[in-house]
């Protein structure tokens, strides 16, 4: 920043007569008020688990590039049917019974683990679970469909066993007909090391969501699981991997959600629950899966259990962003009450984690707790971030040891790299959680961390109101050290990216932070004066090409051909649709495709695809992204669209009444609406708005000048200090109180 001494008094003169001169700023609207966040830095905190900055890996690979994450789980329905032999999985009923080679086109034994290794040791990711085979059958082929005739046992499934009993094979032999769990785990040590190595696996996963095993693999396990049935498998599986890897972590159960926490699978029908929970006095079904892996586990004199694992999807974010941006207190809050069954039946478990958490004290002390799948919804508005971000100090304050995000994109990601990268230089969240309140956790939730030598505190703070920016006032209680400068990284309803909105001093251990409406915000508090100077943010300028009747630009393929005008610049595809059944289906998706002609850096062109679906119904839409790299051979490279053009092309569609691949192409879509945007980016000084390459005087009379409509900004987006997407007097007052510092 360039500021001469002389020019301080014209400063302050113009300070005092811009009211005089400007529209009067905008007063607290009806319902605001002064976020008063309490960070107490007395006591020495706890430690936050680095594990429960997570993703699962199916659906994400692509993410992996530009989202900072510290775990990654293999994992979800696909791995309930899958074969380590050939690397044949099965859809169940997620899509026709499929088997096929969804998971990887190898044949390679044990190639999906392979890559899971590869991908974590490329992108730095230290935790790496992949999952093993509970259910009784694995796919014996990758030849499509399987019929209900030929549910397990049949020739299209081999059956699973967990001990071989016998010397390992080498490779396996893919004749026999089975495939042993204890040969596998053998197979990964050898090919990647044990669990205490850098390629190695840290983590198993016994199956996933046994409980609906019925429902989504019906060919492999029609009947409901049973308890002890589950038990029984989880401690043989356990167990033989203990034999051959003792410090690798065993993540069990795996439970899908809320009502497999309580009963399991049991339905009225049965009573097994009824049975068990009057013989042991158990709360709840965790309460007797605990208690059974704690009597197997003295038995062996070994812990067959190191993690709890349980899947959390809200039901009150289905609502829509109002309850999405509530949702997260139904873990953490005695006496919330959220708008869905379970706020209306389940009372007596809620909050839901310390419940968790009790019956692991209860039950079986020590075990650690993961939530391997969750997601609060939210990917294209704000209130994603918000949620995320709760979500994580959430996790963080109770003692959560491992969690990984099942899909989302955008604004959900962003919500993670909030935590993890809110500079894009590997800005991270402290390693000590702080005790920290809020006047009002449905207005604004807040979680503090201190780095390990103390001299940074980060503060995540939300804004959940949808229209009102509001002033949080961060109070440093019991600090030790003097902090003198913080940052402010905020992710608002402008963008999902996240950018540097302003710089503030600190003051007798406090300041204050003004938040634009409905966004999430990682404070980031130094005890260096000169921690951010110079500090520039991305200017980054989208511009939208918007094609209102895609249905016209069918080309002589007979697919919809979408004009590429600059492919270097390309960021994203958003493609709306209207998709119809048929069959009168009540839900249903079109799995789609953009196709491309691509060309690399050295010139090498190649076609590859990016693929998408669209929901049954009219609107629905889906994102497309591109980030300069494609997929040549299965293998990533620079390149970029080759012929100026992409084609849209749907290549299979699964519905409620086709689930037996009897009738083809049930589901129509038809494109209504399609918008090409590409991203232009530069360096941009905050608040060199006339961008003479300094941040000075000049820059605050143009923009006084913009305000009252008698000039013009060469750089609009420079003065949004707010970070809202607007220009008005409110950033025109940080303007001043920037260089007045």
């Amino acid at each position: 920043m360039k500021i001469m001494k002389q020019s301080i008094a014209f400063l302050a003169a113009l300070v005092l007569v811009s009211s005089a001169t400007l529209p009067a700023l905008p007063t607290a609207a009806a319902g605001s008020y002064d976020m008063a966040v309490t960070v107490d830095l007395s006591g020495s905190g706890k430690p936050i688990s680095p594990y429960i900055y997570g993703i699962n890996e199916y659906g994400h690979q692509e993410d992996l590039k530009n989202l900072r994450v510290n775990a990654v789980r293999q994992g979800g329905n696909r791995m309930t049917g899958y074969n380590w032999e050939n690397n044949a999985s099965n859809a169940g009923a997620d899509w026709k019974h499929s088997s096929d080679n969804n998971l990887s086109k190898s044949d390679a034994p044990a190639d999906c683990v392979q890559q899971l290794s590869k991908e974590a040791e490329k992108y730095g990711i230290g935790y790496k679970m992949t999952t093993l085979q509970l259910a009784g059958y694995v796919s014996a082929d990758k030849n499509g469909s399987v019929s209900e005739a030929e549910a397990a046992p049949s020739d299209r499934w081999n059956e699973v066993k967990v001990t071989k009993g016998s010397a390992f094979a080498d490779e396996p032999d893919l004749t026999d007909g089975t495939v042993y769990m204890d040969e596998y785990v053998n197979y990964i040590i050898n090919k990647l090391g044990d669990s205490q190595s850098k390629t190695g696996i840290q983590g198993y996963s016994l199956d996933n969501e046994p409980a609906l095993w019925s429902g989504t693999h019906p060919r492999i396990h029609p009947q409901p699981v049973g308890m002890k049935e589950l038990s029984d498998k989880s401690i043989e599986v356990a167990s033989a991997v203990k034999k051959l890897d003792p410090n690798a972590e065993i993540f069990g159960p795996a439970l899908y959600g809320y009502t497999a926490f309580d009963h399991l699978a049991d339905n009225d029908s049965s009573t097994e629950w009824e049975t068990l929970k009057s013989a042991g006095g158990y709360h709840w079904y965790l309460d007797y899966y605990l208690d059974t892996m704690k009597q197997a586990s003295d038995k062996a004199g070994v812990r067959l259990l190191d993690v709890l694992d349980i899947h959390y999807y809200s039901e009150s974010c289905r609502n829509g962003t109002e309850d999405r941006l509530q949702s997260v207190r139904t873990l953490y809050e005695k006496g919330f009450v959220e708008n869905s069954w379970i706020g209306q039946w389940c009372q007596t478990n809620i909050p839901i984690l310390p419940t968790v958490q009790n019956s692991i004290d209860t039950y079986f002390p020590g075990t650690k707790l993961a939530i391997t799948e969750y997601n609060f919804g939210g990917e294209d508005e704000p209130s994603g971030a918000i949620a995320q971000a709760e979500a994580l100090g959430c996790y963080a304050d109770a003692n959560v040891y491992f969690a990984s995000l099942w899909g989302g994109s955008e604004y959900i990601l962003s919500g993670i790299n909030l935590y993890t990268n809110y500079d894009g230089k590997g800005g991270a969240f402290g390693e000590t959680l702080m005790p920290t309140t809020t006047g009002d956790v449905s207005k604004s939730s807040a979680y503090a961390a201190q780095n390990k030598d103390a001299s940074t505190v980060t503060v995540m703070v939300t804004n959940k109101s949808l229209t009102d920016s509001e002033a949080a006032v961060i109070s440093l209680k019991g600090a030790k050290k003097s902090y003198k400068k913080a940052a402010v990284y905020a992710v608002t309803a402008g963008s999902p990216e996240i950018k540097l909105i302003d710089t503030v001093d600190v003051s007798g251990d406090k300041l204050t932070v003004n938040l634009p409406a409905y966004c999430a915000a990682m404070v980031v508090i130094s005890d260096d004066a000169n921690a951010f100077d110079g500090a520039q943010q991305e200017e980054k300028v989208e511009k939208t090409a918007v094609y209102d009747d895609p249905m016209s630009m069918i080309n002589e393929n007979g697919y919809v051909e979408i004009p590429i005008t600059d492919p270097e610049h390309l960021k994203k595809i958003v493609i709306t649709g209207d998709a119809t059944s048929r069959l009168g289906s009540s839900w249903g998706s079109a799995g789609c495709a953009v196709c491309i002609n691509a060309v690399a850096e050295d010139g090498t062109k190649f076609w590859t695809s990016k693929g998408y679906s669209i929901k049954l119904g009219s609107g629905s839409s889906a994102t497309v992204n591109f980030d300069g790299t494609l997929t040549n051979k299965e293998e990533e490279v620079s390149a970029v669209v080759a012929d100026g053009k992409v084609e849209l092309q749907q290549w299979w569609d699964s519905s409620e009444k086709k689930q037996e691949g009897d009738e083809e192409y049930d589901i129509t879509v038809k494109y209504t609406k399609v918008e090409v945007i590409y991203e232009y980016s530069g360096t941009s000084l905050r608040g060199d708005v006339n961008k003479d390459g300094s941040f000075d005087l000049a820059d605050l009379v143009a923009m006084q000048k913009y305000l009252l409509a008698s000039g013009t900004l060469a750089d609009w987006e420079a003065g949004d200090f707010l970070g809202d997407g607007k220009l008005n007097a409110k950033d025109l007052s940080m303007m001043k109180r920037e260089l007045l510092k």
